[in-house]
């Protein structure tokens, strides 16, 4: 959501299919001038940097680009009033940090003329960073959300004891999962911009392979082992409601991806590795036909990391 042009491809990817309803968003990240995520600013702000109109500007950019002139003038109302509001609450840690998936929901809803929601009203989260599945039932039931589809919504924060809470980072795929078991989806799509979940970084490694079929359990291991991929809560939860996930690219949607079900899935590679790193271990997960995942520790150095994991793949292809 970094860009216009990107909003314009992923509008494309919602209307491809009458089945999405519930549209889950992320704050604009990293692109050309923005160095940094938006919400990595408003972290700064929130900690008393000053760079509150650059980061209003940003929005107001890709708005102008985006909407009709009437649409528009309806997102700077929003932009004028959150930048109040976030002068008016900078001791709220939370609720100014969330306020780039607030804009980028209302910035998307606009565009798609969707309805909006605000993930405040809907999503309760535990002291812990962990929903409350019974309490956002309820509000799901409150605010008759089934009947405002389809709609957009903020991912990463939600309320508790009627204040702003976050998720911890990469919540708003954790929100997707959350909204696609409580609403009985079909499928929970998670839009990256990586062709699913691949053997390695493909950041670090230039030659990985996609995995075009796993379980839930082999997820659950490589999000708790340093794959960020996908929040690791996500696949224990969608794992005990039995909701099917793909992972798929944003930027070539339909065409390589990775589908995750239960462990029964017929469909689920044999045999595949996946390799990830935290502080300076490789991690191999592997998996071989019949038999449970296994995970393998290897030890490195902070300069030889990346050179470590590329011969360790390359080794592995070659095995496979």
């Amino acid at each position: 959501m970094a860009t216009a042009a990107n909003m314009r491809l992923c509008r494309t990817i919602v209307e491809s299919s009458p089945q999405h309803k519930v549209i889950v968003v992320s704050a604009p990240g990293k692109y050309g001038i923005y160095d940094t995520k938006v919400t990595d600013d408003l972290i700064k702000v929130a900690h008393g940097d000053n760079g509150l109109p650059r980061i209003i500007q940003r929005f107001d950019d890709i708005a102008s680009q985006l909407l009709t002139p009437a649409q528009y003038r309806q997102f700077q109302a929003v932009l004028y009033h959150t930048q109040n509001a976030i002068g008016n609450n900078l001791d709220d840690y939370n609720f100014i940090v969330s306020r780039g998936e607030y804009l980028t929901a209302q910035l998307f809803a606009l565009y798609l003329g969707y309805n909006f929601i605000d993930a405040q009203d809907i999503l309760v989260i535990k002291p812990d960073s962990t929903i409350d599945l019974a309490a956002t039932r309820q509000q799901i039931k409150r605010h008759k959300l089934k009947r405002k589809m389809p709609l957009v919504i903020g991912g990463f924060y939600g309320q508790r004891d009627g204040h702003t809470a976050l998720f911890s980072r990469g919540g708003s795929d954790y929100t997707g999962a959350i909204l696609a078991v409580l609403l009985h989806a079909t499928l929970y799509k998670n839009y990256t911009d990586t062709n699913g979940i691949q053997t390695a970084d493909p950041r670090l490694v230039y030659d990985t392979r996609t995995i075009d079929c796993l379980d839930f359990e082999t997820l659950d291991i490589l999000t708790h082992n340093g794959a960020g991929i996908i929040h690791e809560n996500v696949s224990a939860l969608l794992a005990a409601y039995r909701v099917p996930l793909r992972v798929d690219n944003t930027f070539c949607p339909d065409q390589i991806y990775t589908e995750v079900h239960s462990p029964r899935c017929r469909n689920c590679q044999p045999n595949f590795f996946c390799l990830t790193h935290r502080d300076n271990q490789i991690i191999l997960v592997q998996k071989k036909h019949g038999s449970s995942p296994t995970v393998q520790k290897i030890n490195s150095t902070q300069t030889t990391l990346v050179s470590d994991i590329q011969k360790l793949h390359l080794s592995l292809l070659k095995g496979s």
